[in-house]
């Protein structure tokens, strides 16, 4: 056991090697996001639940609101699977309707906010669920974004929409050429970045099912946020590719033997 002294010096050294940090770094991500996302045993079951509901052509308006209750579940589930985890909220506030907040404020919590690429003050998660089988619009996109500039200003820093289909103006997963203009809800989410600083990401079905993977949240989350600003017109790569590579057919072939392996 540690005594005081040992813990204080330990804590001590934590944060400074956290100051140090770089989120561009893919082997310390790797390393980290296996230690700080651990997914919940559950997760898997409920998964499967959603693949089935989404193969039904015509759901009924109960079906419809079982998936919706489904979704939350999976939400709320897999942000249980976040080591540093002290707060997790859905509520209706005076103002408006909270599907999840989620918040840490000890130190497990610290490595996952610099890997997310959020401020000191702004360490806070919004996160909004839509179980419907249209693609996000601008408008809803433009309401959370007016919940984090407005309502969550000094405390929150992500926000998160939990999708099936996606947001309108995104690439598309079938899509081989670059996007080239942005639209609609992609606009949107680049326009708010570039004037606040913060973030908001889309993950559809396909992101969804990958998060009974350990480490996959982190994954695919740091992905998301970092083509924010790279705007590379593609798809952000599924998380079990462990090395992401864009690049022409000519320096392709020097990192090869390191996808292989």
């Amino acid at each position: 056991m540690l005594d005081s002294l040992d813990q204080g010096a330990l804590i001590v050294n934590l944060l400074r090697a956290l100051e140090i940090l770089d989120p561009k770094d893919e082997t310390s991500i790797n390393n980290i996001a296996s230690f700080l996302y651990t997914p919940d045993t559950r997760l898997s079951e409920h998964l499967e639940n959603l693949k089935t509901y989404i193969e039904i052509k015509s759901p009924t308006d109960l079906q419809r609101k079982n998936a919706g209750n489904l979704l939350e579940t999976i939400v709320a589930l897999t942000f249980c699977g976040l080591k540093g985890l002290t707060s997790i909220k859905s509520f209706r506030s005076a103002s408006s309707q909270y599907d999840l907040l989620v918040s840490g404020d000890n130190l497990h919590w610290f490595p996952l906010y610099r890997l997310l690429y959020m401020k000191d003050n702004q360490r806070d998660i919004v996160v909004e669920a839509k179980c419907t089988k249209a693609k996000v619009n601008d408008q809803q996109f433009a309401r959370l974004c007016s919940l984090m500039e407005v309502n969550l200003f000094s405390t929150t820093g992500l926000g998160i929409f939990f999708t099936l289909k996606g947001a309108t103006g995104f690439p598309k997963r079938d899509q081989t050429e670059r996007q080239q203009k942005l639209s609609e809800a992609r606009l949107r989410q680049a326009l708010f970045h570039a004037r606040t600083g913060k973030t908001v990401i889309v993950l559809d079905a396909q992101d969804i099912f990958e998060l009974d993977k350990p480490a996959s949240l982190i994954h695919i989350l740091t992905r998301k946020i970092r083509d924010v600003e790279h705007l590379s017109g593609l798809v952000t790569e599924p998380c079990s590719d462990t090395l992401t590579a864009d690049l022409p057919s000519h320096l392709a072939l020097i990192i090869s033997h390191l996808q292989d392996s």
